[in-house]
């Protein structure tokens, strides 16, 4: 039976990719019961329809289940991503109106929306292109390595089905590959601190974002960075709880929580740009459970 549970957010989910999980997406979202849902960016992968789109009736149940979530009276976001980036224009808009037969009608699209939590923390939920360097200063390099990592996906894909591996991960390797190259290019470009220093500008105590397939959770005083993972190496995706946990669901790994303290506004986030560790890979010790 599905929980109730007040939000999902979940990213890169590459609809129209051959590399998608789609049945494992789906089973996690059947698994909740949500108020809201933030699609944060990379939901459709607009990518692939010059080359390689491989939509399957699963995608389909993936769009029916929103339509009856919505139906429902659950409220969906969806901050576009550089693989759907079509979004952000109106031209792009209509046309997916037009492809889904009028399923996103009711779905609030911009580049970032503010979520405010159960207990009071204001967080910017945006995808995260729009903070690195290669997507805003050099993306046919972007799309020129991701044509290759396609190949690699489906090197690993084959690799673990040709030993035996049919219930693990089918892209564990690439998993563990992507999380390398994007810490690199995560740190060269800046990508959570300049995240984080504009979510302050913005009025807001942390970031919720996608982009580099690196789910995660770091949380510092007055200060909270998630990332809710993707659909194709990890599986993973944010959920918060009525009684204000959030949790970062993993189908393959373990599944980390998070109890945040209640929050109250003074106006000093009390932390600077410098203050931020982009090394830092889970949340504070003590702040885990589960």
């Amino acid at each position: 039976m599905a929980r109730p549970v007040r939000t999902l957010l979940l990213s890169d989910v590459h609809l129209g990719s051959k590399h998608t999980q789609t049945a494992q997406c789906l089973d996690f979202l059947k698994s909740y019961q949500p108020e809201q849902v933030y699609l944060v960016g990379d939901f459709i992968d607009g990518w692939r329809t010059a080359h390689g789109w491989h939509w399957t009736p699963l995608c389909d149940e993936v769009m029916d289940y929103f339509e009856d979530l919505m139906a429902k009276g659950t409220k969906v976001f969806y901050t576009p991503g550089n693989h759907d980036a079509f979004l952000r224009d109106i031209d792009g808009h209509n046309l997916i109106m037009e492809k889904f037969a009028g399923k996103f009608a009711d779905v609030e699209i911009a580049d970032q929306f503010v979520f405010e939590t159960v207990r009071g923390w204001r967080l910017l939920v945006t995808h995260g292109d729009l903070f690195d360097v290669v997507e805003t200063q050099a993306q046919w390099v972007s799309k020129i390595t991701s044509i290759a990592y396609d190949v690699i996906l489906s090197c690993n894909r084959l690799v673990n089905h040709c030993v035996g591996r049919r219930h693990r991960n089918p892209y564990g390797a690439c998993a563990w590959l992507k999380s390398q190259v994007k810490r690199a290019i995560r740190f060269c470009s800046g990508f959570e601190p300049n995240l984080m220093q504009h979510a302050r500008a913005e009025g807001c105590e942390g970031v919720i974002c996608g982009h580099v397939h690196t789910p995660n959770m770091i949380h510092r005083p007055h200060l909270l960075y998630c990332n809710t993972g993707d659909w194709v190496e990890n599986c993973t995706g944010l959920v918060e709880h009525h009684d204000g946990r959030i949790s970062l669901d993993s189908i393959y790994g373990k599944t980390r929580t998070l109890e945040l303290p209640q929050h109250h506004r003074a106006g000093d986030f009390g932390h600077g740009p410098n203050d931020w560790s982009a090394d830092s890979s889970e949340i504070s010790a003590g702040q885990l459970v589960g």
